[in-house]
């Protein structure tokens, strides 16, 4: 069969799962099998399909009829122009998240020092120490499922160490400031910021993805209440920390942070939402 054909089909196949995207999913898919690029791909669509792809293919649609996402089927994802290798157990970088780094690129300065508390896949972490690499900092992540990719995304990252890590926890922070050469320049935080109660009537893609970085508690306020409380044990008297948020949380996030001492400044993600809080460490 023609690679035309075979792409045809298998479009109309995924088409059925996911009407929006199916066309899409359809080459990135084949693009994966066949080791190539689109480009190519295109190029080449009056060549024979070979059999060895099959497998693959028929593995990947039967997941994705299951309601799995795509980057788990993959095993990978891009962010901030980096593949990042996610799986189950670990949160899928979002593109918004990106706003996040780009925030924080802008102010740390060559040997500065970081944190990126609730890592995860440790994209954050990942984007930061690659783009900026005469800066250093910490991956921090607490499940024992997210650990391994952690570290996989971050293993040619000599300037960033990966730490086991419990948000909530005071004694960790005090753990890490006993640690650390100097405190932190900048803290930038991805939570769970879900409500509780609101998990179960996300989308199905969702229902793939750890609850633990998407429970927030019951307000999906409880990681900013602890870890802006408790940041002063690791961040430096003027330093920053960096909040992605929810919709409808900028002003409590906000609030949260004014009252534990820092100026707040708002960013929106690309549809015009609140999405991003840049708090400075203020003093009398």
């Amino acid at each position: 069969m023609k690679l035309r054909d075979y792409r045809n089909k298998l479009k109309e196949m995924l088409m059925s799962i996911s009407p929006e995207e199916g066309d899409v999913i359809a080459d990135i898919l084949l693009c994966e099998a066949l080791n190539t690029e689109r480009g190519y791909l295109l190029a080449h669509l009056d060549d024979e399909t070979p059999r060895s792809i099959d497998a693959f293919v028929s593995g990947a649609v039967f997941e994705l009829s299951l309601g799995k996402p795509l980057q788990y089927v993959l095993g990978k994802c891009n962010f901030y122009g980096y593949e990042i290798n996610v799986g189950d157990g670990v949160f899928i970088p979002r593109s918004d998240t990106e706003i996040g780094v780009k925030a924080a690129l802008g102010i740390l300065k060559d040997g500065d020092l970081f944190a990126d508390i609730c890592s995860g896949s440790g994209c954050i972490a990942k984007a930061i120490a690659a783009e900026k690499p005469t800066v250093s900092g910490y991956a921090l992540e607490l499940s024992l499922k997210a650990l391994p990719y952690t570290e996989k995304n971050l293993a040619e990252q000599r300037n960033v160490a990966v730490k086991r890590f419990d948000a909530l926890d005071e004694d960790d922070y005090i753990e890490l400031a006993a640690v650390m050469e100097k405190p932190l320049d900048l803290i930038i935080c991805n939570p769970p910021y879900i409500p509780t109660d609101d998990i179960l009537t996300l989308a199905p893609q969702v229902g793939f993805e750890p609850d633990t970085a998407l429970d927030g508690g019951e307000d999906g306020l409880r990681y900013y209440r602890t870890v802006t409380a408790l940041s002063p044990y690791i961040l430096k008297r003027d330093g920053v920390l960096i909040y992605e948020i929810g919709i409808n949380q900028c002003e409590d996030v906000s609030k949260i942070m004014q009252e534990n001492g820092f100026q707040v400044a708002v960013i929106k993600d690309y549809g015009g939402i609140d999405r991003i809080l840049v708090g400075k460490r203020c003093f009398d």
